[in-house]
């Protein structure tokens, strides 16, 4: 069963049925499935929306979605549990078995979302790229951290975790934070699928905290994190750098001079922390390197 199929099988009836019918061929392109109230299922194909219809003429209740219909597929993708996700619906997401993240959008209540409007399911995939010369040559060397930067969607989990592989193949101590259970997922024990990677993972837990358990605990030469951009994070990373700790990190930005100007990226280039910096093409092409800059 492909990560596609793996991912409707948590929707309820009859959502399940419906979107597994999709054609083989087409499930390993689609990035998202998009739920919103009072419109049609869409899917996120090669960064474009496209409705579902389009391959799934017959999947009838999938045409128009009603608010009970969102509510149903939020509470049997949080396993009637919501109360469990309450510290990763605050930041309007929840991540379910397999890797994959539920984006949420609605009305604010008391104590999180009072009701839900938009449900956004990314699929995820346990994918690798191929690493270019010049990553190569940084992540043999790593005399300075590596940061990928991209837009949502563009592929820098995955160009992490290939990272993470090729670390796997030498002799180096590293701790992987994966926060989300999404850069190195594959079970609630918070072990990778490859179990042949050498590496201590913290999974689930917030990345600064997760950061200094690793420098207090573990001694890692290296440590790879997904997603920085708090002030927490750059905290986090100062006192890495301070013990000596290499990073391989990746955060949301589409250029180097976007990077400069965001307060909080521009702390963390100014810790020294990081010597390249890995820029992706997009949506459209996601894991596609478009440049190797020296920071």
């Amino acid at each position: 069963m492909d990560e596609y199929h793996a991912l409707v099988r948590q929707l309820p009836q009859p959502f399940c049925t419906e979107l597994a019918g999709l054609n083989s061929q087409i499930t390993p392109f689609v990035q998202e499935i998009r739920m919103r109230v009072g419109q049609p299922v869409f899917f996120t194909i090669k960064g474009r929306l496209t409705p579902c219809i389009k391959y799934l003429p017959r999947a009838a209740h999938c045409q128009k979605l009603s608010a009970q219909t969102i509510q149903d597929c939020f509470l049997a993708l949080c396993r009637h549990s919501a109360y469990a996700y309450e510290e990763e619906l605050r930041q309007g997401y929840f991540t379910i078995p397999g890797g994959n993240r539920v984006g949420i959008a609605g009305v604010q209540g008391p104590r999180g979302f009072a009701r839900v409007t938009s449900l956004n399911l990314r699929v995820a995939r346990w994918g690798i790229c191929d690493l270019p010369a010049e990553v190569l040559q940084a992540l043999t060397a790593l005399t300075g951290g590596i940061l990928v930067a991209g837009v949502p969607g563009s592929g820098k989990t995955t160009l992490l975790r290939s990272m993470v592989q090729y670390l796997g193949k030498s002799d180096r101590i590293f701790s992987v934070v994966d926060e989300r259970g999404e850069l190195l997922w594959g079970s609630a024990e918070g072990l990778p699928p490859d179990r042949n990677i050498p590496c201590d993972v913290y999974t689930q837990y917030p990345k600064a905290e997760a950061i200094c358990m690793a420098l207090r605990c573990m001694n890692p030469q290296v440590i790879v994190c997904d997603e920085l951009g708090t002030a927490a994070d750059a905290t986090a990373v100062e006192a890495g750098l301070a013990s000596g700790a290499v990073f391989l990190a990746s955060v949301h930005c589409d250029s180097i001079e976007h990077l400069e100007k965001r307060p909080q990226l521009s702390r963390l280039l100014k810790t020294g922390a990081f010597e390249t910096a890995v820029l992706l093409s997009g949506r459209s092409h996601p894991g596609e390197i478009a440049r190797v800059v020296t920071l």
